[in-house]
């Protein structure tokens, strides 16, 4: 039987190189939209130029693909200036439109069955209470973005594409993504908690996510919004402590005061001071199984070699 293609944006980044090569071991052909056509990718099977600024993508790209996974997105973790801010927001609504713009144009025996859409847990308020999927969006830039971005991918749903959106915690991998970020820091043994050191923090193992997404492709029933993010949620403090552990540095120094971080990062700073403790229940109930549930176990797994 011929093998089905699987078409992914964002897939040179972090999350998308994993899930490229998790469809790649499960036997799917991977074809990845890029805004360059100079680049040569070696570990998928075709890449195709596309401009989602200005909406453009040949119909071709889509057609009769086994599933779209949309994981573009310029980072959330920069400073927000107007022009970051106008960045973030478009880089995801005009991605998002041109894929569904473009499922539209394929006859229906054509189009894609499955929309897979990445989502963010920063779309729910900052507290500290376990929230699901049912729990109001919250105020504030990054909640905005990540409405804006669901509402839009949405739209594949009237066009008979079933869609499943993940809101995704904070990705663990060894290198990269959020650990990326601390390393640096928390090897030189200068690691510390952040803020109070008391906000939830929701995360999940790269591998995790990547089985997720593949699960989600192959589960025709799996629809709407679900919580990509670990069973045990951890306040920052046991966060970093974890990682500093990982790492086997010490772990002694005072917590980062908010003013630094306000200081340094400006309103972006509300992304790391906030609070995000979802609930992986409806996942779980519908099939999904953790391979790393728990923090200390997850963090081992990327550095116990």
């Amino acid at each position: 039987m011929e093998k089905q293609w699987v078409v992914v944006t964002g897939g040179t980044g972090l999350v998308g190189r994993s899930v490229c090569a998790q469809l790649k071991q499960s036997g799917y052909r991977v074809r990845i939209l890029s805004r360059s056509a100079n680049n040569a990718w070696k570990d998928v099977d075709e890449a195709v130029q596309w401009n989602p600024a200005k909406e453009e993508l040949s119909p071709h790209a889509l057609r009769n693909a086994a599933a779209v996974i949309h994981l573009a997105g310029a980072p959330i973790a920069q400073r927000w200036t107007a022009k970051s801010r106008h960045e973030i927001l478009t880089s995801r609504t005009l991605s998002t439109q041109t894929i569904t713009q473009t499922i539209a144009l394929l006859p229906e025996n054509e189009r894609p069955p499955v929309l897979i859409s990445a989502s963010a847990v920063g779309i729910y308020p900052s507290s500290a209470e376990l929230l699901d999927e049912t729990a109001p969006s919250g105020d504030g830039f990054a909640s905005e973005v990540v409405q804006v971005w669901e509402h839009a991918a949405l739209k594949a749903e009237a066009l008979g594409c079933r869609t499943v959106r993940l809101r995704i915690g904070l990705v663990l991998a060894a290198s990269g993504g959020i650990i990326g970020s601390l390393k640096p820091l928390f090897s030189l043994g200068l690691g510390s908690p952040i803020g109070t050191g008391e906000q939830w923090q929701s995360w999940i193992h790269i591998e995790d996510l990547s089985q997720m997404i593949l699960w989600a492709i192959q589960s025709e029933g799996i629809s709407g919004v679900y919580n990509a993010a670990s069973p045990n949620p951890v306040q920052n403090r046991t966060f970093s402590k974890a990682l500093a552990v990982a790492l086997k540095r010490p772990f002694f120094f005072p917590s980062v005061p908010s003013w630094i971080l306000k200081t340094v990062f400006g309103d972006m700073s509300e992304v790391l001071l906030a609070s995000n403790r979802v609930a992986s229940f409806k996942v779980e109930q519908a099939g999904f199984e953790f391979k790393h549930p728990t923090l200390d176990e997850a963090m081992a797994s990327l550095f116990d070699h």
